[in-house]
């Protein structure tokens, strides 16, 4: 178990409590807190907040700090999947091993679940105990990372893809946008909070390189996975991936490139903490 993994189990269930307690105390409906409970506190990985932490460690700042921007980071995600899940996008039925919202809550209320994440994740990264310059900042690229310009424009892309010439460069184009902005987020964010500016484009490279690794792995466990480990069925059916562009011993070698030249990344930056994230994307089971 490297030093990423380790942190994973001692902060995941953290993470957790924290968002639990925070939605508990807002004046909402009872039915929408349950709703966005029962999606954002779950067995997932919780990989990019808790990526995000896991850096604020490495550069000596108390991550325990910082677990509101965390909980914004992981409410933007969480819409994003339960917007994702439902029948007029992928269509899944089961998310971390339960049902999907809309199956539990139904549509009209998932679609309203998602909605309250997304405004809800400016709200409590416009409470943050960062300074205001820096907390525009963030703002900002959060905006964009997960909006038109980022995370929404790879969907747009993922949906619509019998419009377009689906080529290598264009699943590059798609992936780098729909996943990878939000594994680089939450190391800008760090990178950012720690003011290491002179690392700021490296960092970044390195979350570039890792985002796109990290898809490729979603879908070779997507069609291999079981559902006992990944808690989801597959959804692919029908859509052009990276596997099934590939096959399954390209996507393995793509796999390793990404990973290996995030790897030399961090190697740049002495980080090892970075290559422990990295080397536990690449191994993962679900």
């Amino acid at each position: 178990m490297n030093s990423f993994e380790l942190f994973v189990n001692e902060n995941k269930n953290k993470l957790n409590i924290f968002a639990k307690n925070y939605i508990e105390k807002l004046e909402i409906p009872t039915l929408l807190k349950n709703s966005i409970i029962y999606s954002l506190v779950n067995d997932g990985k919780k990989i990019r907040p808790l990526s995000f932490l896991y850096l604020l460690k490495f550069y000596n700042i108390d991550f325990n700090k910082f677990f509101d921007i965390a909980l914004a980071i992981e409410l933007v995600h969480t819409y994003s999947l339960v917007h994702d899940d439902l029948p007029e996008m992928d269509n899944d039925d089961y998310r971390w091993g339960k049902l999907t919202n809309h199956n539990v809550y139904g549509q009209d209320v998932a679609v309203l679940t998602g909605d309250a994440m997304l405004t809800l994740t400016f709200e409590v990264l416009s409470d943050a105990n960062v300074n205001n310059d820096l907390k525009i900042k963030l703002i900002k690229q959060l905006a964009n990372y997960s909006g038109a310009m980022g995370m929404i424009a790879g969907q747009i892309y993922d949906v619509k893809q019998k419009d377009f010439k689906v080529n290598a460069e264009y699943l590059k184009r798609m992936h780098s946008l729909k996943t990878g902005r939000l594994i680089e987020l939450p190391l800008s964010f760090a990178c950012l909070i720690a003011g290491k500016n002179s690392e700021y484009d490296l960092i970044k490279n390195f979350g570039k390189e890792l985002g796109v690794a990290y898809q490729i792995k979603d879908d070779i466990l997507d069609y291999y996975g079981k559902f006992e480990k990944i808690g989801k069925l597959p959804s692919d059916e029908g859509m052009i991936t990276y596997l099934s562009f590939y096959g399954v011993e390209e996507c393995e070698k793509l796999l390793k490139n990404h990973t290996k030249v995030a790897i030399d990344i961090a190697k740049k930056l002495e980080n090892d903490l970075l290559k422990d994230y990295a080397n536990y994307l690449l191994q993962r089971d679900k």
